[in-house]
This record gives C-alpha cells, sequence and structure tokens, in this order.
C-alpha cells in the first residue's frame, strides 16, 4: 500500500495486481481470500446491505450454500472482528444476522481505496464472472461424467487443472478426476489419486461440502480395496458432516457406505443405508444417483437371497427384479448408455434365479445390443456366463459349454 495519511479506524481496501488486501490503521489485517472478498464487497457497497445470495455468487464464497454462508459470516463477525480489528467494523438488520450485512464505518472518514473505488469494484466484477466461469466449468464435466463421456470429462479437467485454482475449486476438480479414473480403471486408477486427496484434508479453507468429496472418494477406493480399517474412520467423519439437505454428497455418502456394509456381510444395514441415498437422490433430483441406488438395491437384495430359506429367498429375488427393472428405466430416461447396459444384466440375473428364462433371454439380447463400451469385452463375458447358466438350468448342456468357451475367449481378449 502507498504511503497515505490515515485516520484512526480507517479501513483501507487496496488492490494491487489484481490482489485485494485490508487494511486497518494503515496496518496489513491477515484475512484469508474469503474474508478479504467478504470486507471488500462490504466497503465498495457501503450504501447499502449485501446479502449473503450476493457474497456467495462472488468467487471463492461460490462454494457455500448461503446458509451455510450466513452463519459462517455470522460468526465470523461476532467472535473475530475483535481480534483482528480490535472492535466491532460491521452490522445486521434485527433478524436478518447471517442474511444481510453492512459496514458500520463512516464512508467519508474510516474508508479508504487504493488505487479507487470504481477499480476495485471492477475487480469484484472479475470474481463474479470468474466464479461463474469455473462453476459453470465443473458443473458441465459433472454432467458428462454422468452421462458416461468419461473420457471427455477426464480431458477437461486436466485442462482446468492446469488453470489457477482456489483450494475448493481444486478439491471438486481432483474429486471429480478421481470419478473418471474410478471409471476408466477401477481401483488401481484412483490409487494414484490417494496423495492428492489427503494433502487437500491437509489444506486451510477446505469447506465442508469439498472435504466431504474428498472424504467420500478415499472411503470409497478404500471399501474397494477392502481395506476396512482405512474406510471405517472416513465413513464415520462423513457420518458427522453431512445432512440430507446436502443432496448429492449426502446420497453419494449413503450408497458409498451401503456398499462397504454390503462387502463385510451386513446386508440389512446395506440395504437401509441404499434407501436413504435413494430417497435423498429422488429429493435432489440426480438421477445418476437414483440409478445407482436402485441398482446397489438390486445387488444387495440378490446378495441376502444366497443365504435366505426358500421363502424368503424368493421375496428377494423378486425385489432385486424389482429394483433392476426400475435401475434400466432410469438409466433409459437419463440417456446413460453404460448403466442400462449394467441395468439390463442385473435383469438378467434375477430373472434367471426366478427362473424366468423367457425374460431373461430377453434381458439377455437387450445387455448384448448396447453401442460399444469402455469394456466392452468384459461386459459381454459377463452376458455370456449368464447365457451359460440359463442354457444349464434348461437343460441345454451343449449349449452352455459354448457359451461359457465364448465368455473365456472375451475375457483374454
Amino acid at each position: 500500500m502507498q504511503n497515505t495519511v490515515t485516520s484512526p479506524n480507517t479501513l483501507t481496501i487496496a488492490l494491487h495486481k489484481d490482489v485485494c488486501t485490508v487494511y486497518w490503521q494503515g496496518q496489513p489485517v491477515s484475512l484469508s481470500h474469503k474474508w478479504v472478498v467478504f470486507y471488500t464487497l462490504l466497503a465498495v457497497h457501503i450504501d447499502r446491505h449485501v446479502s449473503t445470495d450476493e457474497i456467495c455468487d462472488h468467487h471463492p464464497w461460490s462454494r457455500l450454500s448461503p446458509h451455510i454462508a450466513g452463519r459462517d459470516m455470522w460468526r465470523f463477525t461476532t467472535t473475530q472482528e475483535l481480534r483482528f480489528f480490535g472492535q466491532r467494523i460491521t452490522q445486521s438488520p434485527a433478524r436478518q444476522a447471517s442474511k444481510l450485512f453492512t459496514l458500520s464505518l463512516d464512508a467519508a472518514q474510516h474508508l479508504h481505496f487504493e488505487p479507487s473505488r470504481p477499480a476495485i469494484a471492477d475487480h469484484l466484477r472479475t470474481l463474479r464472472a470468474q466464479r461463474n466461469a469455473i462453476s459453470m466449468e465443473l458443473s458441465e464435466c459433472t454432467l458428462l461424467l454422468y452421462a458416461g463421456l468419461v473420457d471427455q470429462t477426464h480431458m477437461r479437467l486436466l485442462e482446468l487443472r492446469a488453470r489457477t485454482l482456489d483450494i475448493n475449486e481444486r478439491a471438486h476438480t481432483e474429486t471429480l478426476i478421481t470419478m473418471c479414473l474410478d471409471e476408466q480403471q477401477g481401483v488401481g486408477g484412483t490409487a494414484a489419486q490417494l496423495p492428492t486427496l489427503h494433502a487437500l484434508l491437509a489444506q486451510p479453507g477446505l469447506n465442508r461440502i469439498n472435504r466431504a468429496r474428498v472424504l467420500i472418494r478415499l472411503a470409497r477406493h478404500a471399501t474397494l480395496s477392502s481395506d476396512t480399517v482405512a474406510a471405517q474412520p472416513h465413513f464415520d467423519d462423513l457420518r458427522n458432516l453431512l445432512v440430507p439437505e446436502d443432496g448429492v454428497e449426502f446420497c453419494q455418502y449413503h450408497i458409498n457406505y451401503g456398499l462397504f456394509l454390503r462387502r463385510g456381510g451386513k446386508l440389512e444395514q446395506a440395504i437401509h443405508h441404499q434407501r436413504v441415498a435413494h430417497d435423498a437422490a429422488q429429493n435432489a433430483q440426480w438421477w445418476y444417483g437414483v440409478y445407482a441406488a436402485r441398482s446397489n438395491l438390486a445387488l444387495t437384495h440378490l446378495s441376502v437371497a444366497d443365504d435366505s430359506p426358500p421363502l424368503a429367498r424368493r421375496a428377494h429375488l423378486e425385489r432385486a427384479l424389482d429394483w433392476a427393472m426400475r435401475a434400466s428405466t432410469t438409466a433409459t430416461l437419463t440417456r446413460q448408455p453404460i448403466s442400462q447396459a449394467v441395468a439390463a444384466v442385473l435383469v438378467v440375473r434375477a430373472s434367471r434365479l426366478l427362473g424366468q428364462f423367457g425374460r431373461a433371454r430377453h434381458w439377455l439380447t437387450v445387455a448384448q445390443l448396447y453401442p460399444p463400451l469402455p469394456d466392452q469385452a468384459a461386459h459381454l463375458a459377463i452376458t455370456y456366463d449368464e447365457l451359460a447358466l440359463i442354457e444349464e438350468a434348461s437343460g441345454n448342456h451343449f449349449l452352455a459349454d459354448v457359451a461359457r468357451r465364448t465368455a473365456e475367449r472375451l475375457r483374454e481378449s
């Protein structure tokens, strides 16, 4: 900041090389970037109250909902301003303490801008544009990923990774990259992301939602690696971190915890968590999550049926078939070819175990007709495994043997 004569209790907002700094009584205040943006917005708009909605439309507040951000602002202004400024410098109208904020300073005597108020207002507009651009990029990548365009999504995320991002944008980017690697290479691919994800957890400024996103990826990797010791603490943290209003992340936690429980043999608990995930995904209108919960419910009911007495076994198989059919419908409506193919195989399996061979054969044809998938040979091998079991149960032993040999060839290709 240039040497400027300031009166006592003066707040100065200085802009130098696209970086704002807050000064109090001529001394820099060691605020994090988001609080610099907060006080800069209040200073530029000192003639009115600023809403949490407006603040959250600026980078880096944009990864928080206005409700969560408002509580954060209220806590900080009431408990930390005395520490940083020696007094309260903001105020809110009665009953709006976490929604509207303004500076309680005299603009003429106690507020200063360098180089000027209009220049700093222009800088805030760039933060708003940056927020919108990065947020849109991440939203588009998420939609592409859930649509099954994994390679395209991965390439765009790698380009985004090379840009200057704040901690929360980087966390969101890296978790999406981890999801791409999960789809492309499975647990082996996500292993390379572990150091990055652990490092993100140790960084200051990581907000609650992005912390949850990182923990979900770590918990899923540990679950798929059969490392229950590593997975459990992550799920414990997530249980205390997320609430139903978090929508997608709340759903992802329950989907993956249900998977963890199913792999640990706790099938009834797994069903409960998948049902919670299903309801949360429907409430959030997150159709990929609806599909994932439904397919996991089908798989879990199939697992329960394996160890159930005859009457209970049939009931679980019928539930598995119902969830598989519903998963197929969701995947079809949302145009997810990979999910459609996987759901079709679940319908085949449940139908076969119920002795409904006509339905099983029909859905086997459906499963084999989808356009090329990322791992087409492995998918087709599974369909021929199912065909072998259908033919065996129908007494067609020669055809069953042919199907088994076809499955082997596909796996070797």
